[in-house]
């Protein structure tokens, strides 16, 4: 049987039905869990999270009051330390697929036996066991008012998931633990990694590097540098950028595309805290704070299964772990982000500043933006291009919206297509053609914000059309 009696961590159950949080405490307890904790109602958590501090936490999604969604995203604010374990039922596996969006460590899904159970609670305590040390013995609190504002001044944002990650950011200043940070392709993951640097008050350089084109002989001769002599060419030593951050923070981008046998040689470095200039057998010491990103989630990178990416190296790399959120999850952000953007490049083309105009601002809120901010940035900058009158023309954007969210939509069916994911997963049950139109009909229609127009330009159909089916459907 699997023994737990080692660890001290607390084991928290929320779920609203006393016969399942019995049953779990009693699988807890067998495996030898010291300290489990029952909630029954949601809204009581905060509460027993104040007393606890560090703990994992198994949260059921389906609960009146405050559900299983709302806890956990109150949870990435408050306590974004915290691996959090969904347990859901067959009928809610597209909610649970949303958590891991949000931020949950993992999912078991309803009936639960002891393996599975025992194998999630394995990973949550392991990512504690990592992150613990810093929280417990380096004073690590969480402060609800941001210390020093100014370093994330370049970061446009009221959305309360990223103040969390600020907080969260201040907590660890402290830490020279590695940091992993996870986010959708231009979220915006090098400028926290700044934020990062800045914040921790290192008087060393804030040196990136790019791994992705990296194969494994070019990614040891980047980061480690080389001897005299090393190879053909190598005719003066060079040093590498973990001695050139020395001090300060090495930030490794892309860090999910490393080959496997240059993750063995960062698993080194981290572990071991050196490393060996190609043609050398003289060991250096790493001096530098270890900062990574990848546009990968976490599951991605932990499928090791699938021979993707090392387990050790992700614990490892994430100490401490930033999820960035993507911006159609911060919409309060986007009009934020397109009046600096749209200053930023009148001021570049040398263009008086003009308003956005609320047709512009209407089309960009239904956007769902799989490019995020990036995106963003090149509509605004053509849009400024091409400004003549007193507003952004939204015409200039809105053939450009349509082709990338049929784009995004086409990615979305294959990735439903992919084994393991079936139309019964995503729907509840194998939906009927009629069902399937309906439901194309309601997505579009909540991504424009109900303008019938763009709906109609996102489902490829004119607008008399789709006029007529919501008809049809009302008078059913």
């Amino acid at each position: 049987m699997i023994n737990f009696s080692h660890s001290k961590v607390p084991v928290v159950l929320v779920d609203d039905e006393s016969s399942e949080l019995d049953a779990y405490g009693f699988l807890l307890t067998s495996m030898g869990v010291n300290q489990v904790v029952q909630v029954q109602d949601s809204r009581r958590l905060p509460g027993v999270m104040a007393d606890l501090g560090v703990c994992v936490l198994f949260l059921d999604l389906n609960m009146p009051h405050k559900s299983g969604l709302e806890v956990l995203k109150e949870l990435r604010v408050t306590h974004p330390h915290i691996p959090v374990v969904i347990i859901t039922a067959n009928s809610e596996i597209e909610s649970a697929v949303e958590c891991l969006k949000q931020g949950a460590h993992d999912y078991l899904v309803k009936p639960i036996n002891m393996n599975s159970f025992a194998s999630a609670l394995r990973n949550a305590l392991e990512i504690c066991a990592l992150r613990n040390e810093v929280l417990t013995l380096k004073g690590v609190s969480f402060n609800r008012n941001l210390k020093y504002p100014e370093h994330f001044q370049d970061i446009i944002t009221q959305n309360p998931t990223m103040i969390g990650l600020f907080q969260y950011i201040e907590s660890i200043s402290t830490s020279r633990e590695p940091i992993l940070i996870l986010g959708e392709t231009g979220t915006g993951k090098e400028l926290i990694s700044r934020a990062i640097h800045d914040v921790s008050g290192l008087g060393g350089p804030f040196v990136t590097v790019d791994v992705a084109g990296l194969d494994d002989n070019l990614f040891s001769d980047t980061l480690f540098g080389h001897s005299k002599g090393a190879y053909t060419g190598a005719d003066k030593h060079r040093e590498g950028l973990v001695e050139k951050a020395a001090g300060g923070s090495l930030f490794l981008d892309e860090i999910g595309d490393l080959s496997a046998a240059s993750q063995v040689k960062l698993l080194r470095l981290i572990q071991e805290g050196i490393f060996y200039p190609l043609g050398s057998d003289r060991p250096r010491t790493c001096r530098a704070r270890i900062i990574s990103a990848t546009n990968k989630s976490r599951n991605a990178l932990a499928a090791v299964d699938q021979d993707q990416f090392r387990s050790d190296l992700f614990f490892r790399l994430s100490t401490h772990l930033i999820q960035v959120p993507p911006l159609r999850e911060r919409k309060e952000d986007i009009p934020l982000i397109t009046a600096y953007l749209r200053d930023q490049a009148a001021k570049a083309m040398g263009k008086p500043v003009v308003e956005t105009g609320k047709q512009f601002s209407a089309a960009l809120a239904a956007h769902p933006f799989p490019g995020n901010i990036r995106e963003l940035k090149t509509y605004i900058y053509d849009a400024v291009a091409q400004s003549t009158d007193t507003s952004l023309r939204v015409d200039t954007i809105l053939d450009r919206l349509t082709d990338v969210s049929t784009v995004s939509q086409s990615q979305a069916a294959n990735a439903a297509a992919t084994p393991g994911i079936t139309l019964e997963d995503l729907m509840g049950g194998f939906p009927t053609l009629a069902a399937l139109t309906e439901y194309a009909i309601d997505q579009a229609l909540e991504r424009s914000n109900h303008n019938q127009s763009q709906a109609a330009r996102l489902l490829g159909l004119s607008k008399q059309a789709l006029s007529k089916r919501l008809k049809k459907r009302d008078k059913s």
